[in-house]
């Protein structure tokens, strides 16, 4: 094992192409270490969905795709737990985040969502999210605003959203309506400025089933991107970035372990 380990440090050591090399050695000795190992990326992803009376249709397509999301959060390597803010004439931690079987249970705050209320907030139900959930320590944490909507929130609640996000190394994604209102000016800049990206609401309407698919493969590349904890990485995380990057891990400037960590954990 010395011999190895030295041969890694001597690969790292010599130049630009060489380290792309002792990256990959390096990977395959870090996995191969810790082949029996079942440690997952964690997240921890709070949803932050319109109860507005419109979204009825939109929730219970949600509710219908949410154990699919899950499945390929494990399918990732990624141990995800889940919250939930419920806004529209206010905004309220209806759920603090939880294992999915306790998220997704019969009678639950999740499965028992009703619509109401007319006054879109969603800015304020980012802030009502960091404020009150529970987040585990360092966990990949990931808000997702559902809303046919733009933002109702005042200047000073969008720009309590817009400093607290990055202060917490939160990712932002919103299913919404991208062009319409302040939307872009709102929850594009949040989307933008925090690791995440839009989607358009019509489209999940239209055609449900490959837009969600497209949908989570998108939350785990960033989750994926934004491990905390990179030299932890499992097999099925590494190749679920190939697939959707179409690159090799040593290939990538991402934010993956580097061979010195790998060479750390050798020895």
């Amino acid at each position: 094992m010395r011999e190895f380990n030295q041969f890694l440090i001597n690969n790292i050591s010599l130049t630009k192409s060489s380290l792309a090399i002792g990256s990959g050695i390096a990977l395959i000795a870090c996995l191969s270490s810790n082949a029996n190992a079942q440690t997952f990326v964690p997240a921890d992803i709070i949803w932050l969905i319109d109860t507005s009376g419109s979204m009825g249709d939109d929730i219970n397509q949600i509710k219908l795709r949410i154990g699919q999301f899950n499945n390929a959060m494990l399918g990732a390597g990624i141990d995800a737990q889940y919250g939930l803010v419920e806004f529209a004439d206010g905004e309220t931690l209806t759920q603090d985040i939880v294992p999915f079987p306790v998220f997704n249970a019969p009678g639950g705050a999740f499965q028992t969502i009703s619509t109401s209320g007319g006054t879109e907030r969603g800015s304020q139900a980012v802030n009502v999210g960091l404020a009150n959930a529970t987040f585990r320590p360092n966990s990949v944490k990931n808000f997702i605003l559902v809303t046919d909507e733009d933002d109702d929130s005042n200047p000073t609640q969008f720009n309590n959203a817009r400093t607290g996000l990055p202060d917490n190394n939160a990712l932002f994604n919103f299913i919404g309506v991208p062009g319409t209102g302040n939307t872009n000016a709102r929850y594009g800049v949040l989307a933008s400025e925090n690791g995440g990206a839009a989607f358009n609401i019509s489209a999940f309407r239209n055609n449900p089933d490959p837009f969600f698919e497209k949908f989570i493969n998108t939350k785990v590349e960033e989750i994926i991107e934004n491990n905390p904890n990179p030299e932890f990485l499992t097999k099925s995380a590494i190749a679920k970035h190939r697939s959707l990057t179409g690159s090799g891990f040593e290939q990538s400037d991402r934010r993956f372990p580097q061979p010195t960590v790998c060479c750390q954990i050798l020895r």
